[in-house]
């Protein structure tokens, strides 16, 4: 715990993106036919689904990928709520990255642009790159039905369920309601890191960066366990291998390319000193 105290201090001197033990999670799906009739709709969920690229029979069953969740009486449960309860301390300790894994928190898409603008290199809006934010989001809806699926089979409880500690964000009853392995955000802002580095590969390490950042902050959060971070990043990447066999993804990918091209020549560019501040706040954590 202080070498991990004296890290997040290190960290923050150099300033340096889910379910009650009772009570079954909401089943009933969307009926769109590109994300399947009866895709699980995880309870803590805020935003309306949509259509995502990969039919039922494209998307990569998770439980063949990843490890199983941890049980409770497991080296490793001891290990992830050990994480949960030492990384309390980044509350007062780096206040910096609390706040950024409170912003992390969100799901839309204007949101997602703006938090990938400094790894980009440009600010990115709705209002200009439509079909980029188009593509993520439904990437995105891909990696959280892959693991919405895989929730219901491990029913791992989140981390806060079982320790004491404050978390970044509230209590909710859906919150509780939802599973934890694996994560959602960090399936989803994986698979979008991924894809953005597809799009611009000069700008690979800092995109890449930023994607594993936002799912480190739901460890920061206390919202999920460390091992549901490393899962939803390899759940991620089946989506992402998968997506590349499907045509509409292709499609979408080609224009989203040229629409990025047009963006990062004529956009505007960010403040150099916001983003060295949040690209210092992104290097990794230590388990």
């Amino acid at each position: 715990m202080k070498a991990e105290a004296a890290t997040y201090a290190g960290m923050a001197f150099a300033l340096t993106v889910l379910v009650a033990c009772a009570g079954a999670p909401e089943s009933a799906g969307p009926v769109d036919a590109a994300m399947g009739v009866g895709v699980p709709r995880d309870p803590a969920a805020t935003s309306a689904p949509i259509a995502g690229f990969l039919t039922p029979e494209m998307t990569p069953d998770a439980t063949a990928i990843i490890p199983p969740a941890p049980q409770v009486s497991e080296a490793r449960n001891d290990a992830d709520w050990k994480i949960f309860r030492d990384t309390r301390a980044i509350q007062t300790m780096n206040p910096d990255r609390w706040a950024l894994a409170v912003n992390d928190d969100s799901y839309k898409p204007a949101d997602i642009l703006k938090d990938f603008s400094c790894a980009m290199g440009v600010e990115l809006t709705l209002e200009n790159s439509p079909k980029v934010s188009a593509v993520l989001s439904r990437a995105a809806q891909d990696a959280a039905n892959a693991a919405a699926k895989t929730k219901e089979v491990y029913k791992r409880t989140r981390p806060f369920m079982h320790n004491y500690g404050d978390i970044c964000i509230a209590k909710t009853d859906s919150l509780r309601r939802s599973y934890d392995y694996p994560s959602g955000h960090a399936s989803a802002s994986w698979v979008q890191g991924l894809i953005l580095s597809q799009l611009a590969p000069d700008r690979a390490e800092r995109l890449l960066a930023r994607g594993r950042a936002y799912g480190e902050s739901r460890i920061v959060c206390g919202a999920h366990n460390w091992s549901a971070i490393e899962g939803g990043r390899t759940n991620a990447a089946g989506v992402f291998a998968a997506l590349q066999g499907a045509d509409s993804y292709q499609k979408a990918l080609g224009e989203a390319k040229r629409e990025l091209a047009l963006v990062r020549k004529s956009g505007k560019t960010p403040d150099a000193g916001a983003c060295e501040k949040e690209f210092a706040l992104t290097k990794p954590l230590a388990p």
